[in-house]
């Protein structure tokens, strides 16, 4: 009896500590999100002012008139809901649409890494020993290789590809909020709706949004072993989380922080069930996942052993370290001179040595008090910019604006601002959600834990490598907006509840 009150107390304890980091985290995030400069309301065109002063006196009439609010909530509201999921898949459609002519109007070169891929499959040149520096990207161009001998190999093709990930991506994770709660597809779709309606990196075909389907699609595995109590759909569940995990690993290590934070909660919930363990179960899907995760690992190894199509020297691979050292200066991000001094060196040896040397120096002059400073303010870029660092990283779109979409996301055009603007709110909106972190239903509690230790091992991720900008933050959207998608609808819930009750 002790031994079960010890195991209980620490799990409330463990639950505990995520709660409040999690809390403690997205304040942070929010302090920094409404301190953008982005959220310049003098500083947005007068056609989005005048909008914007027109919404606020709506909203002005809607609390002072109680026929008004009476008429709102009484007939349009419950209209709305008759009709959400016509309206949604409509609303959804339009998007869709939206889309196609954003990527026609807006396709551009895009210069830095993703010029850098798509220029190899393209003319089969790139930066020189680009991918013996970033083997990490071999993936990324052998897909995109592929792609291109199969759907046209040019930009707006590429870019098609890039809409597809984000768009399945965000389509798996409304699929997986329905096995969650009925109820939590509905808001997590208007959420995913409302993100994907200011998202132009989709003209960006790289692996921040590529990796996105192959996310949803692990984790949607998850809840199929977790939610279905039949040994064949746990072993397809597994299958997914094994095959979809390890593709996401290669497409993007990092991106795959979740299954990290799904194993810690299992085995912490299995040490303290009271009931029967099933053996069976557990050792069938932990063969069937990483088995099938080590086999996607050594087909891809293999055909990166036998294939023709590049040549890479591994001595030339940037080590760990060096993004750990990048991580520790400046704004956080990438830098430049730090790079060339790593990749002028031979061996890995000696890149690991001097990457470590200038971790251990930059600590020494930060110092404890220094270092958390510093994290702080990273932690800001990280995660403050609501356009997900659209044009943060310098003007990797050179051409100039010549139509109206083109005036909304290049560089001069003369709607940036707007465009910024909304993408601030709509980025306010989610944070508010997840710091409000309406309480669930406890049958939720697992997945809750599991969204919450996930989306906090990822902001450590970033605050620990290179970060400095909030693109990086793309490969974690499926979480974020799973979790304020189960949390919005439990609001609601919970308040039409009170409302009947009265």
């Amino acid at each position: 009896m002790g031994k079960n009150k010890i195991k209980l107390s620490t799990f409330k304890l463990l639950k505990k500590a995520i709660n409040i980091v999690f809390l403690i985290w997205m304040i942070l995030i929010f302090i920094g999100s409404i301190r953008s400069t982005h959220l310049n309301i003098t500083a947005v065109s007068p056609k989005l002012f005048t909008l914007i002063i027109l919404f606020a006196i709506c909203v002005v009439i809607y609390f002072v008139s109680n026929n008004i609010k009476s008429f709102i909530k009484n007939k349009v509201m419950s209209g709305l809901l008759n009709y959400k999921l016509t309206l949604l898949s409509i609303w959804s459609l339009l998007l869709i649409i939206g889309q196609i002519i954003f990527i026609a109007q807006t396709t551009t070169p895009i210069g830095f890494d993703v010029g850098g891929v798509v220029g190899q499959v393209l003319y089969g040149t790139s930066v020189p020993n680009y991918f013996s520096y970033n083997p990490n990207n071999l993936p990324l161009l052998f897909l995109e290789h592929f792609w291109g001998n199969h759907f046209g190999a040019n930009w707006i093709s590429f870019n098609f590809m890039s809409l597809l990930g984000a768009d399945l991506g965000f389509m798996i994770t409304i699929l997986t909020a329905r096995y969650i709660n009925k109820n939590s597809m509905y808001t997590t779709w208007i959420l995913s709706l409302l993100l994907l309606g200011c998202f132009p990196y989709i003209i960006v075909p790289y692996t921040d949004v590529l990796v996105l389907p192959f996310v949803s699609l692990s984790f949607l595995g998850y809840l199929i072993v977790k939610k279905i109590n039949n040994l064949y759909a746990k072993l397809l569940g597994s299958l997914l989380i094994g095959i979809f995990g390890a593709v996401s690993f290669l497409l993007k290590p990092s991106s795959v922080i979740f299954i990290i934070a799904i194993i810690i909660v299992e085995i912490t919930y299995l040490i303290i069930s009271t009931e029967k363990i099933k053996v069976l179960y557990i050792v069938s899907i932990l063969l069937v996942s990483f088995g099938s995760a080590f086999g996607v690992k050594q087909i891809y190894n293999s055909y990166l052993h036998d294939q023709q199509y590049i040549k890479v020297n591994p001595s030339m691979k940037k080590p760990p370290e060096l993004f750990i050292a990048m991580g520790m200066v400046g704004n956080g991000g990438y830098n430049p001179p730090l790079t060339d001094e790593i990749n002028s060196l031979k061996t890995q040896h000696e890149k690991k040595s001097v990457a470590i040397k200038n971790i251990k120096d930059t600590l020494h002059s930060y110092g404890i008090f220094g270092y958390l400073q510093f994290a702080l303010k990273k932690n800001t870029n990280n995660t403050s910019n609501g356009a997900f660092g659209w044009l943060q990283e310098g003007n990797f779109i050179l051409a100039p604006a010549t139509n109206r979409l083109q005036q909304l996301v290049y560089p001069n055009g003369s709607h940036l601002l707007d465009y910024f603007f909304i993408s601030q709110i709509v980025w306010v909106t989610l944070i508010v959600i997840l710091t409000l972190g309406y309480k669930s239903p406890k049958k939720f509690e697992p997945i809750i834990m599991i969204l919450k230790l996930s989306i906090i091992g990822s902001l450590m991720y970033l605050l620990l490598f290179e970060g400095g900008r909030s693109r990086y933050l793309i490969q974690f959207l499926p979480q974020i907006i799973l979790l304020s998608g189960i949390y919005l609808n439990a609001y609601f819930t919970d308040h039409m509840v009170a409302k009947n009750d009265n």
